[in-house]
């Protein structure tokens, strides 16, 4: 979920401040896409480690894994892990979101 509001929230914000005039249907066009995101492998490891906490929470109980330890450090892990990759995104921003200046050929109309 920390991964998800982040590329999300962040990735409304540049694009909002992208447009010349504001308009719903501009904000959430794909259309006319003015940046992208490139991830860290801090954000692909956070990634990777929220699909596995999810799996492991959702198989916890048909294994009867609830309240062991070791899936207690993988979660403290993964929300460690999240708010190291939020930091790393805030300090490195202009790296992991650049300007598209020529649009590929897929989004030429």
């Amino acid at each position: 979920a920390v991964v998800s509001t982040q590329s999300t929230g962040g990735g409304v914000i540049v694009k909002y401040h992208s447009l010349e005039q504001f308009s719903f249907k501009a904000l959430f066009s794909i259309s006319d896409a003015t940046f992208e995101v490139k991830p860290g492998w801090h954000g692909k490891l956070n990634m990777c480690l929220q699909i596995g906490a999810v799996i492991g929470c959702l198989g916890a109980p048909v294994i009867g894994f609830e309240e062991s330890e070791p899936l207690q450090k993988y979660l403290y892990l993964t929300g460690v892990m999240g708010i190291y990759s939020l930091v790393q995104y805030l300090m490195n921003y202009r790296v992991v979101i650049g300007r598209i200046e020529k649009k590929p050929d897929w989004m030429k109309k």
